[in-house]
């Protein structure tokens, strides 16, 4: 399924991500997935603040990270994030390219619900402030 909207982040790799065998150690890529989602809903308006604005928190319910080769020290690689579920959940799919050779690194997902800071129920459709951030992409 194509995006309806995605973000592109550029990282280099550093020493600190690094396990005993000086590849990433896979608890990092969360931190990377993280990373640009943020640029993802900054870009559609709905960063953080906005969501907590909105009335509303958007915890991760569910990943899946699948690695094809390791990230190493110095890689510089981009990481791409896309909107492809977001009617009743918000499903992102990322990806981890090499800048330098253009292979994938690293393919995932996360499913994120909303739910209602006052009452802390999860909503089983997405808000509508979701669906208006969103009707700009909304071909």
């Amino acid at each position: 399924m194509k995006p309806i909207a995605s973000a592109t982040l550029a990282i280099e790799v550093q020493f600190y991500d690094l396990d005993p065998m000086n590849v990433v150690w896979h608890g990092n890529y969360p931190r990377y997935f993280e990373a640009v989602r943020r640029v993802l809903m900054g870009g559609i308006g709905y960063g953080y603040e906005a969501m907590r604005n909105s009335g509303f928190a958007w915890p991760v319910i569910d990943m899946h990270v699948r690695y094809y080769r390791p990230l190493k020290l110095d890689t510089r690689a981009e990481i791409t994030a896309g909107i492809v579920e977001w009617e009743n959940r918000l499903k992102i799919k990322y990806q981890i390219r090499d800048m330098g050779s253009g292979k994938k690194l690293t393919t995932g997902h996360t499913v994120q619900v909303a739910v209602d800071l006052a009452t802390e129920e999860m909503k089983w459709r997405s808000p509508p402030i979701l669906f208006d951030k969103l009707a700009p992409f909304l071909p």
